[in-house]
């Protein structure tokens, strides 16, 4: 049998070879920056393949092999200049005499800063090695050392060191210093001619620059010029005896210090230093210099670091420009990501233009025939349809000749059920999966109908992301060794992007498949067909014989063409039995039934996924005890603070605009204590909200011995944290005032006969405070002194009040007895306990038309403070008719936490209805044995996926509720019982329709 070719339609046949039949068909337009990427990529292929034929092409992929190669040896090989890990420091220290150890190590830097502002060190190492006896003390391996090895930086911070100047001597006699390089390390070898045992003396003289480097102070957050240094070097395998390092700076360049130098000696978690002080001028033997010393005498063990730190104001030392290696360390892991981007660009321009289907004619005309050679699988190949491919696979079935009347039936009534299900979502990846695999993608090449451009550019886009993506894994594994130069390099996010980007390429330059003019003049003949169809409305008119059929579902929106069809089929053959029969489960379902069932599934995921994702990142609404930054030594620089006295006096007046205002002045005596290796700070905090009413908490001045101290607020949570800035390292016991007031103190609330009241709860220390080793601890602070101030004509209006005690609402705890009468202990009312060898006391007085309220705590021995008075915030609590006090702030704002619990507690509500509400419905059906709950379809995904989805995430979110909860929460039995009637109507309808009650 022969057949015409497609590329020669017989136009004359179908009696469309008029003028005014033809359809135009005009070239794609492609933007000009695809057009101008495709002609370098054309430009590139055409040049490569004039340099070189199949061995130019092997030769690229060679060099891509090598690249993947070396990501490879990056990702899997040896860690480059990776740190030692505790056993290897443990291990060397064992070994530690199997070669040498430094029996002194005495080191001697002088700083001086050129006429150029830039910093010179002038370095002095003396070294008393003590080399083993071969015979006594030497283990398995050791002995035969002529002589030491020191390692040195030569780039650090991004700047080049520049070791230059050295020499060296060995018992007093000049050595050659034999020198090997890395790109960030200089190894010099300091040797003999002799094998050396007993104990010898090195000297080493190196000069270094550009040591100081631009950073931020950790203590005040401000820019300054740090010499930070480890005076062992990059590598020290030694142990050591004794140390002596010395430090000597220009007077004028020791005014621009900051704080005094801080030395440090470590071996792994074993750390210790001090602050150092000037060295006597008698001692330096110079006027123009200052010298820092410290000396320790301790025995450590190999790989140890010791180390000096100095911080400068910003610009005493001119800083060089970063060394190429920075650059190249801080953006060389962009490379692989700056040239798969790029990469991606020319793909994707290689794809639309110099990857674009050949030509047809500049015109098509409608087709009444299909076309010959054809198969409608196919010509949904070439048109690139594969969501109605099997629907046109499926006509084509049922139109087969030789088929009788039942068995034409029965195709036709399954090409109904592939109908109903075409173009919904549930058979978008189905219908995707079928194309990719599909043998009419490899017949379309056979027969000439597309083509793979073969050649240097698609070598290119295979090749440079596989190789790439594996060099970018394995410079994440490299660098996660290492520290961190810039924050540039952000190592997950670069690496996703880049195996995005690759798997991106990869799909574009596998996946091009390029009509050719024989495959564009056949995608123009079905066309044809579809202006055929169209104007006839083949897919709703027919018949189902029609040849064209099953190649007019290709056009058109695959699902209202398959919902047209499916009545067409049904129209054409009717509902017989065995029609019914194979439409399978469709016959119990809408036509929305595939989507619909996909939904289902997808959202009860999302709600399982929801609440495991809620409970890990929000915030619980009933945290249990809060630990308040400044009592938790959370604080840098407070660990080593203690308080000695505390005075507080709280003035409460009424302000010009009707509103109260608090005015507090905290008079504290702290001791500093310089054990820490950062400048002493101290911290207090407060309240800056109650129940969501902000009490307008603002500082003005921080004072430290009368001068002027700079520090820091932050907010936590309903809090306000101040920690000093102190640049200055101070030791022993200073005076610190504080003043801060509450601009709109009084906050709307109920007494005990539930009438509305301003309130103004005053917390001059937060809950805890007396458990913290800062103020609790020996001794004790002393005073320590609240003091409450009011005016008469406000305390005339006062209807009640009394210093806190456990359930003040300044605590801001809901639910507790709101009424001064239960949560404070009334002024004057306070009495210690029967016994109590140091009592606290209280007073009151009134004078000057001021009334004040004293309260002074003290601690009883073991003891400690009166709980009744320490167990809540320690301050007082004063209650006015409402409306006494014009506020502010009228508008309550809810809590992180407090919108948590109302957002989850109706979660759990309406997850644990909707599941008692499922569970009781498909438990009944299945008690009934329905048989929509035991075969495929919507109701069996409602009862096996979203009922069970549902119980489970109230359940989630119910447990993480509820693990806090307070005892007294009237919320919780609510939640507990929906939640367990879910849990048991949910369990008890999986049991009634597991599937071997259908059997």
């Amino acid at each position: 049998m022969t057949t015409e070719d497609p590329a020669q339609p017989p136009a004359d046949a179908a009696g469309a070879d008029a003028s005014d039949e033809r359809i135009p068909d005009p070239a794609p337009k492609h933007s000009p920056l695809w057009v101008v990427l495709s002609r370098w990529l054309l430009a590139l292929e055409a040049w490569l393949r004039s340099k070189g034929g199949p061995g130019l092409r092997y030769s690229l992929r060679g060099f891509w092999a090598l690249v993947a190669f070396a990501g490879i040896v990056l990702l899997v090989g040896p860690v480059i200049n990776k740190p030692l890990t505790l056993d290897d420091i443990t291990e060397s220290a064992s070994n530690v005499t199997d070669t040498w150890i430094a029996r002194q190590f005495t080191a001697d830097y002088r700083v001086t800063r050129a006429e150029d502002g830039r910093m010179d060190v002038q370095v002095e190492e003396r070294i008393t090695a003590q080399f083993p006896d071969a015979a006594s003390d030497a283990g398995d391996g050791a002995g035969g050392e002529r002589g030491i090895q020191r390692t040195l930086a030569s780039q650090y911070q991004g700047h080049a060191l520049t070791p230059d100047g050295i020499e060296a001597t060995m018992d007093g006699k000049t050595l050659d210093v034999g020198r090997s390089e890395t790109p960030t390390q200089v190894r010099l070898t300091l040797e003999g001619d002799d094998t050396l045992q007993g104990t010898h003396e090195f000297v080493l003289r190196y000069n270094l620059h550009d040591l100081a480097f631009s950073s931020i102070d950790p203590d005040t957050g401000r820019p300054v010029d740090l010499l930070k240094w480890d005076v062992f070097g990059p590598s020290w395998p030694q142990g050591l005896s004794g140390l002596d390092v010395s430090v000597t700076i220009p007077r004028d360049v020791d005014e621009q210090l900051i704080r005094q130098p801080r030395s440090s000696l470590t071996w792994l978690m074993v750390a210790g230093g001090v602050w150092l002080d000037p060295e006597p001028q008698a001692a330096t033997g110079s006027a123009d210099d200052v010298t820092y010393r410290f000396i320790s005498d301790e025995n450590v063990p190999p790989h140890a670091h010791a180390g000096f730190v100095m911080s400068f104001e910003p610009g005493a030392f001119t800083m060089p420009p970063q060394t190429p290696l920075y650059w190249v360390q801080v953006y060389g892991p962009i490379a692989p990501l700056a040239f798969l981007a790029l990469t991606f660009l020319l793909a994707f321009a290689a794809r639309a233009v110099a990857w674009g289907d050949a030509r047809g004619r500049p015109w098509f005309v409608a087709q009444h025939e299909p076309p010959p050679g054809i198969s409608p699988h196919l010509a949904a190949q070439v048109l690139r349809r594969p969501r109605a491919a099997q629907l046109a696979a499926a006509l084509s079935a049922g139109q087969r000749r030789g088929l009788d009347s039942d068995e034409r039936t029965s195709r036709f009534a399954e090409a109904a059920r592939v109908a109903r299900g075409t173009g919904t979502i549930g058979d978008l990846p189905l219908a995707l999966l079928r194309s990719a695999v599909a043998t009419e993608r490899r017949t379309q090449l056979t027969m000439g109908l597309r083509r793979i451009p073969r050649g240097f550019v698609r070598d290119l886009f295979i090749a440079a992301p596989l190789a790439l993506t594996v060099v970018q894994w394995g410079l994440l594994r490299q660098l996660s060794y290492q520290a961190t130069l810039s924050v540039v390099w952000w190592p997950v996010a670069f690496v996703v992007v880049s195996s995005v980007l690759a798997l991106l390429v990869l799909t574009i330059a596998l996946s091009a498949r390029p009509l050719t003019r024989r495959g564009a003049l056949v995608k123009q003949y079905l066309r044809g067909v579809g202006v055929y169809s169209e104007r006839t409305q083949l897919t709703a008119r027919g018949p189902v014989g029609d040849r064209l059929l099953p190649y007019a579902v290709l056009f058109g929106p695959p699902r209202p063409v398959g919902k047209r069809v499916a009545a067409l089929i049904a129209g054409s053959i009717g509902e017989t039995a065995r029609a019914r029969e194979s439409r399978g489960d469709f016959s119990s379902a809408s036509s929305l039934s595939a989507g619909a069932r996909t939904a289902i599934r997808g959202l009860s995921l999302l709600l399982v996924a929801g609440s495991i994702v809620a409970v890990a990142v929000l915030p619980n609404p009933y945290p249990g005890p809060v630990a308040y930054r400044s009592y938790s030594g959370d604080v840098t620089g407070t660990l080593f603070t203690k308080v000695q006295s505390f005075d507080a006096v709280a003035e409460l007046t009424r302000a010009d605009d009707g509103g109260a205002r608090l005015a507090v002045t905290e008079e504290v005596s702290v001791s500093f204590g310089d054990e820490g290796a950062r400048v002493p700070q101290f911290a207090q905090q407060w309240r800056s909200s109650i129940d969501g009413y902000d009490l307008g908490l603002e500082v003005s001045s921080v004072t430290v011995d009368g001068e002027p101290a700079k520090f820091s607020v932050t907010p936590d949570a309903d809090t306000l944290l101040l920690a000093t800035e102190l640049s200055q390292v101070l030791t022993g016991t200073h005076d610190i005032r504080i003043k801060y007031a509450l601009t709109s103190p009084v906050v709307p609330a109920e007494d005990s006969s539930g009438i509305a009241v301003d309130r103004m709860a005053w917390g001059a220390l937060l809950t805890g405070w007396a458990n913290d080793a800062n103020w609790g601890d020996d001794p004790a602070p002393s005073p320590l002194r609240l003091e409450l101030r009011v005016p008469d004509e406000l305390a005339a209006e006062q209807t009640a009040g009394g210093w806190n005690t456990a359930g003040s609402e300044s605590s801001g705890t809901s639910g507790l007895p709101g009424a001064p009468g239960d949560a404070v202990i009334p002024f004057g009312e306070f009495e210690a306990t029967p016994g109590t060898k140091v009592p606290s006391v209280e007073e009151s007085s009134d004078a000057e038309g001021i009334q004040t309220h004293v309260l002074e705590l003290k601690r009883n021995g073991e003891s400690g403070y009166p709980s009744e008075l320490t167990d809540d915030d320690a301050g007082a609590t004063l209650d006015f008719p409402a409306g006494t006090f014009d506020r502010p702030n009228t508008e309550q704002v809810r809590t992180p936490e407090q919108q948590t619990s109302a957002a989850v507690t109706l979660a759990v509500f309406v997850l644990g209805g909707l599941g008692s509400v499922l569970g009781l419905a498909v438990a009944f059906a299945g008690a009934r044995r329905s048989p929509g709950m035991f075969r495929r379809g919507i109701p069996r995904d409602l009862a096996r996926w979203l009922m069970p989805s549902v119980v489970l995430s109230g359940a989630i979110l119910f447990v993480w509720l509820s693990a806090q909860m307070p005892g007294d929460e009237p919320t919780f039995l609510p939640l507990a019982l929906i939640t367990l009637a879910s849990v048991v109507l949910g369990v008890t309808g999986l049991v009634l329709t597991r599937a071997s009650r259908n059997r």
